[in-house]
Parts: structure tokens; C-alpha cells; sequence
């Protein structure tokens, strides 16, 4: 043995064997004393050979990616393009964000911003204070002051989400402008000197004051009171009482 350089004839050098004379082992990584084929930890770092994607090398022992370097030392564990550090799921390549912090990756989680509108129906997805964007500015409803888009502002808008639209006169929940008779008077607006205003919807004289309100209703001079024909500017009196205003009576 003296002279044999590999006394145990296991094709290791005597000065590289941890077992110089038990050919059933030269190697002892972890030093414990039990050669690595008979230890089922060679490494002794907790993980079983079997399990041990470094067995051998004590600071690592898993490779999620399978890039040949171990979780400890690879600074993007999954392989999927995002570092660990800024990765919420650093072992799943499928998933490195979590918006709403439930647990579940936006590329599985339909809600991902958790507001209750499905990501398929949500105009902001990643934002949980917004869903719906009615005038598609890119400025969600509940931050756009002008929902619709139509100049009105929504604080002044009957209709706030339909750009059409934005007054109803008389409540009807008909918008003006799809409305025939706007303030609701029963006199459609075509015909309706006021078509805004319920108390009035004819203007005899045309002087901008309703007959409702106008005490002279055809301009002549003559209160409508004294006037025997108020809606007639070319008469006022009647003396025979038939009918015929004194201008055109020949008595």
C-alpha cells in the first residue's frame, strides 16, 4: 500500500480519495464522515439528494427555472423576465403581478383591480376607483366632470351619460331634444310660441310676452279688459253687440 498510489482501487488517487481504502466511496462533500454514495444528504443542507437540484453545494438546492442556477443566487427565480424583487409571484413564470393583492395574478384573476367589474367590462381594469369611461376621453366617470363629453357639465346635466341630451324642461324623463313638446303644456313645440315655458304658448302680438301674462294681447292699445275683440288688432269694439267690430260694421 505504501507504494500504491490508489490502495482501495477505485480509480481515485489515494490524495483525492476521502476514503483512501473503501473502494465503495472517495467522496465526503459535507465532511460528516459518510461517503456520498451512502449519504442521502452529501451536501448536508436539510434537502435530501433526491430533492437537492445542487447536491452538492450546500447554499442552493432548488432551480425553479432550470437555468442551472439556484433560487439563492438567480435574481429572477421563474425565468420570467421579471426580477424577484419587483416580482409579486417570483416562483410562478405565469404570474408576476397582483393588482388588488387578493392573492390570485392578473392573468388568472378576472377582477384584477377587485372593484367588482369583470376586467372584460372594465374600461380601467388596473384601477379600482374607476370602471367606466362613457365618453372614452380616457378619463374614468368618477373623475370626468363631463361624463358624456356634450360641453355640459355633469352637475348641470339632466342626462349626464347620453351625449345627446343634457335638458328636460318638463321632467318627463324625455330629453329635449327628443321631446315634441318640451315644457309639457299639451301644445307641441312646433306650434308653441314658448315651448319652454308650461304657462304659455301663444304670443298674439308677438311682443315676447305670452297672452297669459300680456294685458294686451293683439297690441292695439286696448286693454284686453276693454277690448271686445283681444285677439283681433284691427278691432276693439262692438257697439251693435253683433259680432262685427265697428271698423268693418256698416251699421
Amino acid at each position: 500500500n505504501n507504494a500504491d498510489t490508489d490502495d482501495d482501487g477505485d480509480g481515485v488517487e489515494d490524495s483525492s480519495d476521502a476514503f483512501p481504502l473503501d473502494a465503495s466511496e472517495s467522496a465526503d462533500t459535507d465532511g460528516d464522515g459518510t461517503g456520498n454514495n451512502a449519504d442521502t444528504d452529501d451536501d448536508n443542507d436539510g434537502v435530501q439528494d433526491g430533492s437537492d437540484a445542487f447536491p452538492l453545494d450546500a447554499s442552493e438546492s432548488v432551480d425553479t427555472d432550470g437555468d442551472g442556477i439556484g433560487n439563492n443566487a438567480d435574481t429572477d427565480d421563474d425565468g420570467d423576465g421579471v426580477e424577484d424583487s419587483s416580482d409579486v409571484f417570483p416562483l410562478n413564470a405565469s404570474e408576476s403581478v397582483d393588482t388588488d393583492g387578493d392573492g390570485t395574478g392578473n392573468n388568472a384573476d378576472t377582477d384584477d383591480d377587485g372593484d367588482g367589474v369583470e376586467d372584460s367590462s372594465d374600461a380601467f381594469p388596473l384601477d379600482a376607483s374607476e370602471s367606466v369611461d362613457t365618453d372614452g376621453d380616457g378619463i374614468g366617470n368618477n373623475a370626468d366632470t363631463d361624463d358624456d363629453n356634450d360641453g355640459v357639465q355633469d352637475g348641470s346635466d339632466a342626462f349626464p351619460l347620453d351625449a345627446s341630451e343634457s335638458v328636460d324642461t318638463d321632467g318627463d324623463g324625455t330629453g329635449n331634444n327628443a321631446d315634441t313638446d318640451d315644457d309639457g303644456d299639451g301644445v307641441e313645440d312646433g306650434s308653441d310660441a314658448f315651448p319652454l315655458d308650461s304657462s304659455e304658448s301663444v304670443d298674439t302680438d308677438g311682443d315676447g310676452a305670452g297672452n297669459n301674462t300680456d294685458t294686451d294681447d293683439d297690441g292695439d292699445g286696448v286693454e284686453d279688459s276693454s277690448d271686445t275683440f283681444p285677439l283681433d288688432a284691427s278691432e276693439s269694439a262692438d257697439t251693435d253687440g253683433d259680432g262685427v267690430g265697428d271698423n268693418a260694421d256698416a251699421f
